[in-house]
Order: structure tokens, then sequence, then C-alpha cells
């Protein structure tokens, strides 16, 4: 009896020492996802900013209905949901410009345009347009974002760096009295020179354009709510306390607050301003929900009652029937023999690769780092890990939202599939050919992270073809094999750096399709290997 309750002891603590540690592992991992999606999602408004900004380089004047027009095709909203709007704002320096900009306004049925707040300034940085121009937007237009020090401290950032910078912490014009939110304002600079026509001019600053965030939208548009029910997410306006508060996720939350288990914190620079981020509570980690939690420390302390339970049996058992005992025993041992026997049988069997009994046509592709040998000689272990963990959540996330199938990571390449029907449609080879080419419109986001990280950057090709293929199962996991498989992994060292290359059933596909670009590749690979190989990128 007292060896059983000291085996069941020793299991317990066994599991909950595995568990603790297994469950900070998976939370600080969670935490790194959720940190970097938030300071790396920024820089994507940044992106869609600045194409708003080259819109007004490429014109002399730009109207207010080319504005709506170029802002509605631009479906901004879509991809980020977090932008409560994108402004205009003009720089007013005298009297004569701001009647100029009332005239020209009242041209398209803005008559009673007017600067608010009232009152005589050096300058004035009103807001002119503004999209989309709902009711809550409408509020801020003519608002002189230079006449509060916040939005102020901003555009002199902005127009000392040329460059891109955000407000501290605000309350916008556009907040009411109900769900109201933590605000800020992103800002581009447009100055005289950029103009077309004007590059001869004085650098002078004409004008921003102004992204508006807030807060609570832009957190939750990125952000599973699922994940908040594990978590407490806080950030912070430069230092923490309740009036630098820019986000909390239980902000209205006055019970079912998530337990501090685990706390992890990360002071990032945001164009300029310091934030802190901190998440509290434990894995939200729904695919493992035994593991962790309060669940956890039912399933424990269960495993070591239950080692109890046993050892008390055990011993009033061989005591009162120790001769019935050796005979049941005995044949207790033949039936796990047996059971042992079966089991290890099992094992084997489904050990072994299951081949299915029919090929399937797919569209296979290979994403393949170039000399990762010679990048990661140069790292440590851990280094090594967080650059290829880096690279793999990156492209797999990519991989994902376009509906493809990844087989497996191979280290430096990933080996991922779309499926078709025999012959291919040309929807389905766009599908497949589009994740090609979005892998390669996203190096700069990965190589943005990888720095972030201490990480060297990285350059990487992929080549895509279409084919039958194999599939063969192995403990649940499934591969595929083949000559197509074999094809798309030789011919991937054809394609350019940051190029895709396809194979001559792809180009059939696309070949009358304006939106490609399609090049074809002469040498090694047409001799070798019997195919033609072509380049492909955005037209």
């Amino acid at each position: 009896m007292t060896l059983g309750v000291c085996a069941s002891t020793s299991i317990w603590l066994g599991v909950s020492y595995v568990e603790q540690k297994n469950a900070k592992a998976e939370f600080d991992f969670e935490a790194e996802e959720i940190f970097e999606t938030i300071t790396t999602s920024l820089s994507s408004y940044e992106e869609i900013l600045t194409t708003v900004k080259a819109f007004f380089m490429a014109s002399s004047e730009v109207t207010l209905e080319e504005w709506d027009l170029f802002l509605g095709k631009l479906q901004y909203q879509t991809y980020s949901p977090g932008l409560q709007g994108i402004a205009y704002v003009e720089r007013i320096r005298s009297a004569k410009d701001y009647e100029a900009l009332k005239a020209r306004l009242a041209l398209h049925g803005m008559s009673d345009y007017r600067i608010r707040p009232e009152g005589i300034r050096d300058e004035y940085f009103p807001v002119v347009y503004l999209h989309p121009l709902d009711d809550r937007n409408k509020k801020a237009i003519g608002y002189d974002i230079y006449s509060e020090t916040t939005r102020k401290n901003a555009i002199e950032s902005a127009r000392k760096n040329e460059s891109a910078s955000i407000t501290r912490r605000i309350t916008l014009v556009q907040e009411g009295k109900e769900d109201r939110q933590s605000g800020l304002l992103m800002m581009i600079p447009l100055f005289t020179y950029e103009r077309i026509g004007k590059q001869d001019a004085a650098k002078e600053l004409d004008g921003i354009i102004d992204g508006v965030i807030r807060m609570d939208d832009f957190v939750n548009a990125l952000i599973s709510p699922e994940i908040f029910e594990s978590m407490r997410l806080v950030i912070y306006d430069h230092e923490v306390s309740e009036e630098n508060k820019l986000f909390d996720s239980h902000k209205d939350a006055k019970e079912n607050v998530p337990l501090t288990r685990f706390s992890s914190m990360i002071s990032p620079d945001v164009y300029g301003q310091k934030w802190i981020i901190t998440l509290d509570g434990q894995p939200a980690a729904k695919f493992l929900p035994l593991f962790f939690g309060e669940k956890s420390k039912n399933i424990n302390l269960l495993i070591l009652l239950t080692g109890y339970v046993f050892s008390l049996l055990g011993f009033y058992l061989t005591r009162d029937l120790q001769v019935t005992a050796k005979l049941k025993r005995e044949k207790i041992a033949d039936s796990i023999l047996m059971k042992a026997d079966l089991n290890i049988i099992m094992r084997q069997e489904e050990s072994l690769l299951k081949f299915r009994d029919k090929s399937e046509y797919l569209f296979v592709c290979i994403i393949d780092i170039e000399d990762s040998t010679k990048i990661t000689a140069k790292l440590s272990g851990p280094q090594s890990a967080l650059f290829y963990s880096t690279f793999h959540n990156h492209m797999g996330k990519i991989i994902d939202s376009h509906e493809g199938t990844i087989v497996k990571t191979m280290g430096d390449a990933i080996l991922y599939y779309f499926k078709a029907p025999n012959p291919p449609s040309k929807n389905h080879c766009f599908q497949a050919l589009n994740c090609c080419l979005d892998l390669i419109k996203r190096n700069r986001d990965l190589n943005r992270m990888l720095s972030g990280k201490a990480l060297p950057k990285i350059n990487y090709r992929v080549s895509a073809v279409y084919g039958s293929v194999m599939s063969a199962s192995k403990n649940n996991i499934n591969d595929i094999f083949g000559a197509t498989v074999n094809r798309c992994s030789k011919m991937n060292h054809y394609a350019k750096t940051n190029g895709v290359v396809v194979s001559e059933e792809i180009r059939e596909l696309i070949m009358n399709e304006p939106i490609y670009k399609i090049k074809k590749i002469s040498g090694a690979m047409i001799d070798e290997h019997g195919n033609v190989l072509y380049h492909v990128s955005v037209a």
C-alpha cells in the first residue's frame, strides 16, 4: 500500500510539473503571436495610407468625386476593419488659402465648409475629405487637428522625419456618448516637391493623409474573441496607468475575468511612440482542452485520488484473497500478454504507410528558402528554431487564407497543394497561383518580422505544377508522392529569387489572362526533364 501511495503521489507531481511547463510554453507562444499581430498590422495600415498618398501625388488636384471613387474602389475596410476612416487634411497658412479652399469645395456642394475650432493661428490642418462619410465621420469634417496638442505633436513628427507617425492616446472627434473608445491617428505627410509637375518646388508640407483608428475595433478585428475567454490583453500608451490605457479586452467585465496564471509583457516602439502591452491568463489552446486551466487541476487531483483508492483496495484484496488472487493473477497475466501482443501488432500496422487506392489531381506547390544552410550556420540553436518557426507560421497563415492544404514543413521548405478536377479549371488554377504570388508579395512583411526578432532576412523561391499524385497516410498524417511532387521540387531552383516558376500545364490555363506576366525559361530543365518552364509575375 505504501508503495502504491508513493507511486501515485510521484505520478501526480510529475503530471503537474509537465502540465505547468507545457502550459507556460504554449502561453508564451500565443503571447508572441498576439504581440506580433498587433504591432505588424499597423504597418499594413501605413501601406494603405501610402497608396492614398500616391494617388494625390499623381494628380495636380483631387476632387471630391475622385476621392470618393478611389477610396470606394480601394475597399480598405474589407482588409482593415479596424480603420474607422481615411482623411485628407490640408495645410492652411493664410486667410487667402482658407477662402480658396472654401471656393473649391463649394463647387462640389460643400458650401457650408468651415474650420473648427475658430480662432487665429499661424497655420491650420483641417479635415477636408473623409471616407466613409457616415454619421460618425461627418463630425470630423472641418476639424483643425493642429489645434490640439497631441495631434499637433504627431504632425510635427511627420513633418520633421518625413515619414509616418502616430498620435498618443486621444479621444476622436467622431466619438459619441455610447461605445466610447480610445483612438489614434496615423499620419503620412504630403510635401509640395513630391507632387507631379512640382519636383523643383520647395519642400513645404502640403497636408496629411490621416488614418483614423478606434482601438477597440482595431484589436478586436485582429484577435479572435475566444482568445479573450482565457486571456486579458491590455495596451498602455507610454506608461501603465488608467488614463493611458489604449485597450483593455475586459474593460467592461465585472466577472468572468481570466485568472492570472501566466503573464507576459513587451514595450515596443510604435512609430516613435512607446507602447506597453501586457497579457495575463492561461493558454487559449482549444485543441488541448484537457491539459490547461481548471480542467487540468481536476484531472491531476483525480489521478492522485484514484491512485490512493486503488492502493487501498489492493492492500485489502491481497490480504484477504491470497489464494484465489494467485489464480486470477495468472489468468490476468495471460490476458494482458495477449492484449499487449495485439496492441503491438496494431501499432505496427498503424506505423506502416497506407497508400490510397486511387491517385488524385492537384496543383502541387513548394516554397523553399534560398541559402538556408548558410543563414542558419550563423545562428544558435534557439535562434534557428525561432527563425524556422517564424517562416513556417507566416507562410502557413497565407497558404491557409487561400484555402491551400499544407502537407509538411521540411525545415527550409513547405510542401502544399490545392485540389483540382481533371482537367483543371481556370478558377482552381487562379486559386493556387494567386497564393504563390501572395507569398512573394509578403516577403517584406516576413523580413520585417525577422528583423524585429534580430534574425537575418531571407529570400525564397516558389514552384507550382499540376498533375496526379499518390496519397498516403501514416499515424493519421497525410502525405503525397509521385512524379508530380518530384517534378515540383526539381524545378524550384529554376525560379528567380523571390519569384514563381510554373509548368506548361499552368501556363496554358493563364496564357490569355492579362493580369499575369509570363516569361519562358530556356536551359537545363528542358533538356534534363523534358519540360518547358515559365516565370510568372503580376503584370
